[in-house]
C-alpha cells in the first residue's frame, strides 16, 4: 500500500508540474487568438465611454477666468459640461446649450454634482445672447478668458475631434479641473447621459 501511495503522489506531482508548464503556453495561445479576433473585427475592445477621450487630458483649473458669479474653484467637486463660445452663439451653439440643459435636468438627484459653463473668449457677450441665456439658462455659469490663454485647450479639443473627423460641440471637465472628454454632433443626449451616469456612479461625492 505504501508503494502504491508513493506512486500516486509522484504522478500527482508530475501532473501538477505539467499543468504549470502548460499555463504560459495556454495564455500565449489565448492572447494570440484574442488579438486575431480583435484585428478581424469579430470582437470589440471599445471602452465604456461614448465621448472622445482627450489624450492627454488638459488641466484647466489654473485658467484665469472672470464672471459675474463667484467662480473661485469653479471646477472643484463637480463634473462640468463646458460649451466653448464667444460673444455670439450660432444655431449649433444654441442647440448644444439646450442639449446640455436637458441632460442636466435628466440627471435628477445627481444634478447637484454637475454643472454647465459657457466659456467665452470674448470680454462680453452680445446683448441678444445675454438676454437669451438669462431667460432660458438660469443655472448656466458664464466664464470669460482670452483666446491666448485658451489656445492650448482649443488645440487639444480640435485635435481630439479631428482624429474622429468630427467637430467639437462641448467637452467634459472632471472634479479636479481636467478637460478629459469631447462630444460632437454625433453624440445625442442619451450618449452623454450614459457617460455622466457612469462617471458619477464610480466617482466619490464631495
Amino acid at each position: 500500500m505504501t508503494e502504491v501511495n508513493e506512486d500516486k503522489v509522484v504522478w500527482q506531482n508530475r501532473f501538477k508540474l505539467i499543468l504549470l508548464w502548460m499555463i504560459p503556453f495556454g495564455l500565449m495561445l489565448l492572447a494570440s487568438v484574442v488579438y486575431h479576433l480583435v484585428q478581424s473585427g469579430h470582437i470589440s475592445v471599445a471602452s465604456k465611454n461614448e465621448g472622445y477621450l482627450i489624450q492627454p487630458p488638459v488641466q484647466i483649473s489654473k485658467l484665469v477666468l472672470t464672471s459675474d458669479k463667484d467662480i473661485d474653484n469653479i471646477w472643484r467637486g463637480k463634473w462640468t459640461m463646458v460649451i466653448r463660445g464667444g460673444a455670439d452663439c450660432d444655431q449649433s451653439c444654441m442647440d448644444t446649450l439646450l442639449l446640455s440643459r436637458q441632460i442636466h435636468i435628466r440627471l435628477n438627484k445627481e444634478a447637484n454634482r454637475t454643472q454647465r459653463v459657457y466659456l467665452s473668449d470674448a470680454a462680453t457677450l452680445s446683448q441678444p445672447l445675454s438676454e437669451h441665456l438669462a431667460a432660458e439658462h438660469h443655472y448656466l455659469t458664464i466664464a470669460y478668458s482670452d483666446s491666448l490663454s485658451l489656445a492650448p485647450l482649443d488645440q487639444a479639443l480640435l485635435a481630439t475631434a479631428e482624429a474622429r473627423q468630427s467637430e467639437v460641440e462641448f467637452f467634459l471637465v472632471d472634479p479636479e479641473g481636467w478637460a478629459m472628454m469631447v462630444y460632437s454632433a454625433e453624440h445625442n443626449g442619451a450618449a452623454v447621459l450614459k457617460d455622466l451616469k457612469y462617471l458619477l456612479k464610480y466617482s466619490a461625492e464631495r
